[in-house]
């Protein structure tokens, strides 16, 4: 499979190297929900998308983070989708591409975005407010910081209506199965 740039990058970041020789997890930046896997893999639950391979686990409930495979789109600039099997709203995209996602949760981490499959408007909120999540201890926030630096990134201006926007632009692209026994 071929690597995003972006997630290349990340590996690095995390003191990984860029290479599909990894074979392994990368635990780093885990306290912010982001366990990188490298390479990356199947997510393995009944509702991720067939076209999609996961980069990253929060560690909580099989929640996961994957590039979503398009024919003809380059894999830099792949939607993410994060699969929520707990939910019965199991896949959100939150990201056009991996740099994007990263923004979304750059304050506030990644573990709470599941939150964004159970109560929507209010994750939505606390990621419009910009702030740190407040039980993140300092030691969260430089691990943020450090991705923020690292890629540029900023919270998204308005989280709500950007993440209606990636529904309605790449939902239809995933290739999910339509009950736990298909």
């Amino acid at each position: 499979m071929e690597i995003p740039t972006d997630l290349s990058r990340l590996w690095q970041l995390a003191g990984g190297d860029s290479g599909d020789s990894i074979g392994d997890w990368i635990g780093t930046f885990e306290p912010v929900g982001l366990i990188l896997a490298a390479p990356p893999k199947n997510g393995g639950y009944w509702c991720t998308p067939r076209n999609s391979v996961a980069f990253a686990w929060t560690g909580g409930d099989g929640v996961h983070y994957s590039l979503v495979n398009v024919p003809d789109m380059p894999i830099d600039t792949a939607p993410i989708v994060m699969t929520v099997p707990m939910s019965d709203y199991p896949n959100i995209i939150v990201g056009a591409n991996l740099r994007e996602f990263l923004g979304l949760g750059c304050r506030f981490g990644y573990f709470a975005l599941e939150q964004l499959a159970y109560d929507f408007d209010s994750t939505v909120d606390l990621l419009l407010a910009g702030d740190f999540d407040p039980e993140a201890t300092a030691a969260d926030r430089s691990l943020l910081m450090r991705l923020s630096d690292a890629f540029g990134l900023k919270p998204w201006d308005d989280p709500g209506e950007r993440l209606e926007t990636l529904a309605d632009q790449y939902e239809r692209l995933l290739d999910v199965p339509s009950s736990p026994d298909a």
